[in-house]
C-alpha cells in the first residue's frame, strides 16, 4: 500500500461512521497510517493479527484475529449507538 493510497482513503472517509483498517497498513505506510488513525478516532475499527507491534490510539476500536462476524458486527452496532 502506497502513501498516496493512505491519503485518498484518508480523504473518502471523512463522512464515513466507521472506518474498518487491516493491521497490515500499519506496516506498508506506518507514519501515513498512524496520521489516519489518530484523526479516526472513535470511528476507526482496526482488525490485528495480534503478533505485530500494534499500538491502538485513542478510541480506536481493535478486534485481534481471528475474529468471528458477529465480532465485527458488534464494534461497528457500539459505533452506531454512539453516533445516536
Amino acid at each position: 500500500m502506497s502513501y498516496d493510497t493512505v491519503k485518498k482513503a484518508e480523504e473518502s472517509s471523512r463522512g464515513a461512521l466507521c472506518t474498518i483498517l487491516d493491521d497490515e497498513i500499519l506496516r506498508s505506510e506506518p507514519q501515513a497510517a498512524e496520521q489516519f488513525l489518530k484523526s479516526l478516532g472513535a470511528r476507526a475499527i482496526l482488525l490485528a493479527d495480534g503478533l505485530s507491534a500494534l499500538q491502538a490510539y485513542v478510541d480506536n476500536t481493535v478486534l485481534t484475529k481471528p475474529f468471528t462476524g458477529p465480532d465485527l458486527l458488534g464494534a461497528i452496532n457500539k459505533l452506531i449507538e454512539a453516533a445516536k
